[in-house]
Order: C-alpha cells, then sequence, then structure tokens
C-alpha cells in the first residue's frame, strides 16, 4: 500500500499538549486539530499508510473498522483538497 505524508515545505506545526497547531504558510490557512484529527495528522507527520490510521484509530477509540475506513477516506480526502499531502 502507498505511504502517504504532511506536505514539508511552507507547512509548520506543533503538537501542544493534545492538539496539533499548524500553519500553512503557502494557503496561509491556520488549522487546530484534537482527538482523531491529532492522531492522524501525528501518523501522516512521519509516513504512514491509510490501512495503518484505520488501525490505528479502531485501536485507541475502539470504533468499527468499517466506520474508521470512511473517517480517514474522507479526512485524507479533504487534506488532498487542500493541498497538505506530499505528492
Amino acid at each position: 500500500m502507498t505511504t502517504i505524508r504532511l506536505r514539508e515545505q511552507d507547512l509548520d506545526w506543533r503538537d501542544i499538549q493534545d492538539e496539533i497547531v499548524a500553519l500553512d504558510t503557502l494557503g496561509a490557512m491556520y488549522y487546530v486539530l484534537r482527538g482523531t484529527g491529532a492522531v492522524v495528522w501525528r501518523l501522516l507527520a512521519y509516513s504512514t499508510t491509510p490501512d495503518e490510521i484505520v488501525e490505528r484509530l479502531v485501536e485507541t477509540y475502539g470504533i468499527d473498522q468499517t466506520r474508521a475506513a470512511d473517517d480517514v477516506d474522507h479526512f485524507l480526502a479533504t487534506l488532498k483538497g487542500r493541498g497538505l499531502l506530499a505528492s
């Protein structure tokens, strides 16, 4: 399966307590992620696969695998649409 990761250039972020605070300097957008969004962001920072993300969400939150997969697909599509994933 193909690995995916966050774009490295023009994307600054910090892990502050239980949140991710990110600044997309290219798109001039500011993001704050908590909960599952923060978990996914941390995984994407170091390269992962969608299946690994789903597995982590199922393990961490005890949710159904189908629901986790749907949520991950939606979240990744949003990040891709905003240009936050590496090409």
